[in-house]
């Protein structure tokens, strides 16, 4: 894929939340790094900060080895591969492409695919941390693909991320982000249920989350979710919108096995609610924002 002793020039697409801190991290770890951006901002900065821009998306392909993507559903994959000047419009031979979007197994399949139709290869890599762990490089980042291209993006991968796993062929990791974010989900209405119910009984949540985060009940989102929401820190970060986008790859996947659900549904349900309740834009923490306004305790 490179010359012998070089190090892979990289490219970024996707520089949203997460995908920000995402290519810093490779950027800070000594890779060569070139981006590509609609936004002039976004493009100012990492220039400023070391990273070549390129104009378009298959600009950066025929500069770097290796391209991380980052967006925010399959829909915009596919415009940064097969769209006005995408990725497909150069020749990808011996260009390794890792998308660490979250999209549906099948849709991994589909990118693959097309990649591979003009010469390059392709594994999906959707991450989990939320953006401290994009910002920290310390990302858990779930792998699908042919082994030897992983272990080629495993140099990438080792500076966005702290827990790399490689799970099978394409969609595998995929598959993986999709259990995540149902355990996510769920997890979040026990918190704010468990919130409101502390609330309710005279109880500061504030001190109840701190006590319970050495005890059974702690997890990831009472450790973060609960935090977010009960500091009204929900600019930002992982929009609500985007974790309805990720429950209906939940709800669809299932589907296709036939696979009983009720409590990703439920979850589905309620962050289907809370979007359409006014809730888009903020971070997935609004959840219990949205409890507060089924309880009657609006809260500002």
């Amino acid at each position: 894929m490179t010359e012998k002793n070089r190090a892979p020039r990289v490219g970024f697409c996707g520089l949203g939340a997460m995908g920000a801190g995402m290519a810093r991290n490779i950027l800070a770890a000594g890779f060569e790094l070139g981006i590509a951006t609609s936004s002039p901002e976004k493009a100012n900065r990492f220039r400023s900060e070391g990273a070549s821009v390129a104009e378009t998306p298959a600009g950066l392909a025929m500069q770097s080895d290796v391209i991380v993507t980052c967006v925010p559903d399959a829909g915009a994959l596919d415009t940064l591969i097969d769209g006005k000047n995408g990725f497909c419009q150069v020749d990808l031979a011996g260009k390794l492409f890792v998308d660490c979007s979250t999209i549906a197994p099948h849709n991994a399949g589909r990118a693959a695919e097309r990649i591979r139709s003009a010469g390059g290869t392709f594994i999906d890599a959707p991450v989990s941390g939320g953006t401290k762990g994009a910002a920290e490089g310390t990302l858990t980042i779930m792998c699908g693909g042919e082994t030897a291209d992983v272990e080629a993006a495993m140099p990438i991968l080792d500076a966005m991320g702290k827990v790399i796993t490689h799970f099978g062929p394409i969609g595998a990791g995929q598959a993986v982000k999709a259990a995540n974010q149902l355990m996510v989900a769920v997890n979040m209405m026990g918190a704010f249920e468990a919130i409101a119910l502390a609330r309710a009984n005279g109880v500061d949540p504030k001190a109840m989350r701190q006590a319970l985060l050495s005890g059974a009940a702690r997890s990831g989102v009472l450790e973060m979710h609960a935090k977010r929401y009960l500091d009204d820190a929900l600019a930002g970060g992982f929009r609500i919108e985007l974790l309805r986008k990720d429950l209906g790859i939940v709800a669809s996947e299932g589907g296709r096995s036939g696979l009983s659900q009720p409590a990703s549904a439920l979850a589905q349900q309620l962050i289907n609610a809370a979007c359409n309740a006014g809730f888009e834009g903020q971070d997935s923490a609004v959840l219990g924002k949205f409890y507060d306004l089924t309880n009657g305790e609006a809260r500002s």
